[in-house]
């Protein structure tokens, strides 16, 4: 019992400790907000790009940019047909961080021409 109770109070501590804590590591500026718009409605699309690039901007800025942003704004640059522009922030998202190496070198890959991004691999 005496150690359920511990067990509690040190739960409580550190997510009071938590709640102290900011909000996020990262700037997502309107992300959240922008891709629900463009779910809901993909005419949205220019509003969530402006969204996404105002928070890299701010990311940037602030040394916090959020990952994933950069590879999902190569991805609407890859659908709008602007393969340069797509490969640029594949190749930027790889960079910036690494853990995010192997998808992006399929992105990249696919991009350079080894089929990947057709889907004959």
């Amino acid at each position: 019992m005496t150690r359920r109770i511990l067990l509690i109070a040190g739960l409580a501590g550190t997510l009071g400790m938590t709640a102290c804590a900011p909000a996020t590591l990262f700037e997502w500026g309107n992300y959240e907000p922008a891709l629900y718009a463009y779910a809901q409605n993909p005419e949205n699309r220019q509003l969530y790009q402006e969204a996404l690039e105002q928070a890299i901007k701010r990311g940037l800025e602030r040394d916090a940019l959020a990952p994933g942003l950069m590879a999902e704004l190569g991805y609407l640059h890859l659908e709008a047909g602007n393969t340069a522009e797509a490969l640029r922030y594949f190749e930027e998202e790889r960079a910036r961080f690494p853990e995010s190496a192997k998808l992006m070198d399929r992105m990249i890959e696919g991009l350079s021409g080894t089929g990947v991004a057709r889907g004959t691999n």
